[in-house]
């Protein structure tokens, strides 16, 4: 009995550490429809194109760094170095986030368009 206890706890342990040492691939707050844009454990760096919101996600810690709206033409810049995440030259989270962790950017555009029309009206005698 003692033989089938020391091969069953050793498989049990195993399957624990596989459940709880997998790394999410998204925290639960950010939207499906998100894209991955940047990924790594050193600085980033992404340039937006349209507007939307931005997420920061901590994939080793399961833990979201930082979001928040984005214009067309911001850069977003995560520094573990600085402890710093700047959004243009704005500092937007300073906090510990050194490490070789690994951070992923993730972009979900604004689904709002806006649509302007310039119409230009001369009178003809």
């Amino acid at each position: 009995m003692s033989g089938s206890r020391s091969i069953a706890l050793p498989a049990w342990a195993m399957v624990l550490f596989m459940l709880v040492g997998c790394a999410t691939d998204r925290h639960r707050d950010i939207p499906a429809d998100a894209t991955l844009v940047s990924e790594g454990d050193r600085t980033l760096t992404y340039h937006f194109d349209r507007p939307g919101t931005v997420y920061v996600f901590n994939r080793d810690r399961d833990r979201m760094v930082y979001s928040g709206k984005v214009e067309r033409g911001q850069t977003i810049h995560v520094e573990p170095d600085r402890n710093q995440v700047r959004l243009d030259d704005r500092v937007v989270r300073d906090e510990d986030i050194k490490g070789n962790d690994t951070r992923r950017i993730f972009f979900a555009p604004d689904t709002r368009s806006t649509i302007t029309t310039v119409e230009e009206r001369r009178e003809s005698r």
